[in-house]
């Protein structure tokens, strides 16, 4: 029996993220077959440190918002037929969940 791996991609929405976007792209790289950055109107070098890195970039002219980017993201990762989706923080911080 032949069991077919989903194609994961990696979505992160960023503005000016420049100091953290690297660590958050490398380690998303580790996991899924792509990785996807929309980068929102930044002003800093976000973008081109995606890009450098292999990650493919989706740019807005100016910073339309989370919401935006999330949707820009979504409908790239649906061309391209992602099997998984997961959006990562540009900014590398985890919320540590405590108990509920």
């Amino acid at each position: 029996m032949s069991v077919n791996k989903p194609f994961i991609i990696a979505c992160i929405p960023a503005y000016n993220e420049e100091a953290t976007i690297a660590k958050v792209i490398i380690q998303a790289q580790k996991y899924a077959d792509k990785v996807i950055v929309c980068d929102d109107g930044s002003s800093d070098y976000t973008g081109e440190i995606a890009e450098r890195l292999s990650a493919e970039v989706i740019r807005h002219e100016r910073n339309l918002g989370k919401g935006a980017a999330l949707r820009s993201l979504f409908k790239k990762a649906k061309e391209l037929k992602a099997g998984i989706i997961v959006t990562l923080d540009a900014d590398n911080i985890v919320t540590k969940l405590s108990n509920f």
